[in-house]
């Protein structure tokens, strides 16, 4: 709750930090003012520790065995599949049909249906293996290619790079979903106990899906920060360039 509340309040800050210095400018990223700039490089440092962590821990539980490679079509299951399944995938449906991108749409309808029954509600990525490859489109991707403002560059904890208006519509939607679901499922007379392990859980599950949200910037290393900066920056702009022109097909129908 309290890593919630506090990503909220710095979205907002953001956010209406961003809209304050950039008017209609979706192409550049606005001045990042100096305490958010100081906050990204701190976040910045402490992913850097963090999945260093998590790296070195995972490497000395790996077998020292030489395993084989993994095949492409090898869709290993994992929670982390799951919270693909039931975010990602409504939200590349719903940004697909507010942008026109009728394909996308549907290929993420496929998906879901495909992985939600014969993929275990996600656990295993069947649709990839057969024939219908993940497709990613966001709302923050959506609302660049009608022109709105980016904001300002940041780094969020767990999650990575994004813009102010990337964050806000990653974040947001994301735990519109996670609490949706999570308290659908949950007993109103559940204890305390029980409360605090859903928490815990949806907490968890909106990290790996909000960092899957955009899977290349959840591969960015977190090695140097200009570096990372530019290479988010680029593609976010390329992919919302490619956009552009569904966005503008679609308001001409």
């Amino acid at each position: 709750m309290i890593y919630r509340i506090a990503t909220y309040f710095l979205l907002l800050s953001m956010t209406f930090s961003g809209i304050s210095l950039a008017q209609s400018n979706p192409d550049n990223v606005s001045p990042t003012p100096a305490i958010l700039d100081g906050y990204s490089h701190f976040m910045f440092d402490f992913n850097h520790e963090v999945y260093r962590f998590i790296h070195e821990f995972g490497a000395g539980l790996a077998p020292q065995t030489p395993q084989a490679a993994p095949s492409q079509t090898d869709q290993g299951g994992g929670f982390g599949n799951i919270a693909i399944n039931f975010v990602n995938e409504p939200l590349t449906l719903l940004s697909g049909l507010l942008i026109g991108d009728w394909a996308t749409a549907w290929t993420a309808t496929q998906r879901f249906g495909i992985n939600s029954t014969v993929g275990v509600l996600g656990w295993y990525d069947t649709a990839t293996d057969w024939g219908y490859p993940r497709q990613e489109l966001d709302l923050g991707l959506v609302l660049c290619a009608y022109g709105v403002d980016a904001g300002p560059y940041l780094v969020l904890p767990f999650i990575g790079p994004r813009t102010a208006r990337d964050a806000f519509t990653d974040v947001i939607v994301t735990n519109a979903i996670l609490w949706t679901s999570m308290w659908m499922l949950l007993d109103p007379s559940s204890g305390l106990l029980a409360i605090a392990a859903a928490e815990a859980v949806e907490v968890v599950a909106e990290i790996a899906a909000t960092r899957q949200i955009d899977s290349h910037a959840g591969k960015l290393e977190f090695s140097d920060y200009e570096a990372m900066r530019a290479d988010y920056l680029a593609h976010r702009l390329d992919r919302c360039n490619g956009l552009r022109g569904i966005a503008s097909d679609s308001g001409q129908d």
